[in-house]
């Protein structure tokens, strides 16, 4: 089982120019940052997400960092995992130790979570705005639900309003 975590905003859009593109969002840092290190985790990100502006090439410390590429000449450092793909990575993530795993971007990748069989939650932060975003992912309404939890929150910071809440697939009609 892994679980995915994913800000979007009203556009479903979570990324422009190789970088987020709405101001720092405390809360929503600190969220990331809660859930994916609350117990021994690891987290699962596609190449361009390892090379953004927020993640720079640099291990997200206290957590399993497993690059999803199909480059094979990504220079990472002592310690991060490099997968040729989602299913190797999730397999990988397995690892003696490891109590959580977590897909965290970007959208090629989500695109192959949303569908997948061992995917539990998604935890969506909701950016009330629209951001003129060139990267996208699937519109989650369509196929998700909120299930409650106790993280769900409603906040804002520089200005920008967002939710923050779990969703689980809609069970099938």
């Amino acid at each position: 089982m892994f679980d995915c975590v994913v800000a979007a905003d009203l556009d479903w859009g979570i990324g422009r120019a190789g970088a987020l593109p709405w101001p720092r969002l405390r809360g929503d840092l600190a969220h990331f940052k809660r859930v994916t290190t609350a117990v021994p985790s690891a987290v699962i990100m596609g190449r361009k997400t390892w090379e953004s502006a927020e993640v720079a090439g640099k291990a997200l410390p206290k957590r399993l960092n497993i690059v999803v590429t199909r480059r094979t000449d990504l220079v990472v450092p002592d310690g991060v995992l490099v997968a040729p793909a989602l299913d190797v990575a999730l397999a990988a993530a397995r690892a003696p130790g490891i109590d959580a795993t977590f897909v965290v971007g970007g959208a090629e990748l989500f695109r192959g979570a949303f569908g997948h069989a061992e995917l539990r939650w998604i935890y969506l932060t909701r950016i009330a705005s629209r951001f003129g975003c060139d990267t996208f992912i699937e519109d989650l309404d369509r196929d998700f639900e909120r299930v409650p939890w106790d993280g769900d929150a409603e906040l804002e910071d520089s200005g920008v309003r967002y939710s923050i809440h779990r969703l689980a697939r809609r069970p099938a009609p």
